[in-house]
């Protein structure tokens, strides 16, 4: 049994980050009901959830007792019911509405107050969380009553509404890989405009990230072309070779969906503990692509592209050439773009500046291999 406040946030918090691992839709709805009706000692949780297929809103609920269960055939829900268009309006105003409560309903005054109301009445709700992707109203939460009749805190609601961003980013991860898995069977071009997708969706969580995955996409594919020209890319099959190349580069940061926003935004250099929880982010990536067999290569470029070749890399203090080369070559194309790019904890190095770095860990950080062929792609002006 949960006995205080800080149990209810830790274990939520744990559900969380296992939510990220869980790639089916339905299998991720039952857990965000399961575990919000257990750690937060509620009879019964019900979510609308946005369904794009059907443009409309699904009804999902928990168990609970006899009463508490969505009337069967209840289940799609469109865009003008009244408790998501609240949300929606609110949400394009200046003063955004983190949730609402049963009990300030009858503030609102006219026909929308009895039409929320008996929304609901309906789901025998005390209150509402919304989840939103940028503009777009993902879910709404509703939860019962809790077991003790106490109501909720504003500090309970308060952390719900923040931990809500965690929920939408875990629903939007499982419902593109989804459907990545059905468009492998179907057309590779789909594919990778999926991957262009889970890429949009690591810089929607992390702002200074902005046009960082393409950027060192396209600095990887340059070297690993003057890779090519000096017979450095080998395998007997060059083509899959780049292709996995490009997918890896693009999702080389998707683990950061995993790590808090409190770190990811934090406007300053990061203290210890929090420099680890960000380390994580190679193997969160690893395990997330795991389970989609079309990325087992370039998954190798994820989990590896923070080693270091003299070995003090991580997460595994791999050491030189067993360093995988797709990894190799993401590396050096992703701190180029990071020293050349805006940070809010540092300044930015000139281009020149950028080059002479990057000679200097020559051998220490970096291959001397892929060091020569992002030289040679520098003196090209590719870079």
């Amino acid at each position: 049994m949960l006995n205080t406040q800080s149990d209810y946030r830790k274990e939520l918090e744990k559900a969380a980050k296992r939510m990220i691992l869980i790639h089916n839709v339905d299998t991720l709805v039952k857990l965000i009901l399961r575990s919000t009706v257990r750690f937060l000692r509620i009879e019964h949780a019900s979510l609308l959830l946005y369904d794009q297929t059907r443009n409309a809103y699904v009804a999902h609920t928990s168990k609970g007792k006899p009463g508490l269960i969505i009337p069967k055939g209840f289940t799609r829900i469109s865009n003008e019911n009244p408790v998501i268009n609240y949300f929606t309006q609110m949400h394009s105003q200046i003063i955004k509405a983190d949730y609402l409560l049963f009990s300030h309903i009858g503030n609102m005054g006219g026909q929308l107050q009895e039409k929320i109301k008996d929304q609901f009445v309906l789901y025998n709700a005390m209150a509402c969380i919304p989840g939103f992707f940028r503009e777009k109203l993902i879910f709404a939460l509703f939860l019962g009553r809790k077991m003790d009749r106490q109501d909720f805190t504003d500090e309970e609601l308060g952390f719900l509404s923040v931990l809500s961003s965690d929920v939408v980013m875990a629903i939007q991860n499982a419902s593109l890989f989804q459907g990545l898995n059905e468009q492998l069977l179907r057309n590779k071009d789909l594919f990778l405009q999926t991957v262009f997708a889970l890429s949009s969706a690591i810089e929607a969580k992390d702002p200074y990230t902005q046009g960082h995955t393409k950027r060192v996409t396209r600095y990887a594919l340059v070297v690993a072309e003057e890779l090519k020209a000096t017979g450095k890319i080998y395998g007997t099959d060059p083509v899959k070779f780049f292709e996995d190349l490009r997918i890896a580069a693009l999702l080389h940061d998707i683990g950061k969906i995993g790590i808090a926003e409190s770190i990811l935004n934090k406007n300053g250099v990061l203290d210890e503990d929090e420099r680890k929880e960000m380390q994580k982010h190679p193997y969160i990536g690893a395990k997330i692509l795991s389970e989609v067999n079309e990325f087992y290569e370039s998954i190798l470029g994820v989990k590896y592209h923070h080693e270091k070749y003299d070995g003090s890399g991580y997460p595994d203090a791999l050491k030189g050439e067993s360093i995988p080369l797709i990894a190799r070559i993401i590396s050096i194309a992703d701190t180029f773009d990071a020293i050349t790019s805006n940070r809010s904890y540092r300044e930015t190095l000139s281009r020149e500046e950028a080059i002479r770095l990057i000679i200097q860990q020559s051998g220490k950080q970096f291959d001397p291999a892929v060091v020569e062929a992002f030289l040679n792609a520098c003196k090209k002006g590719q870079m």
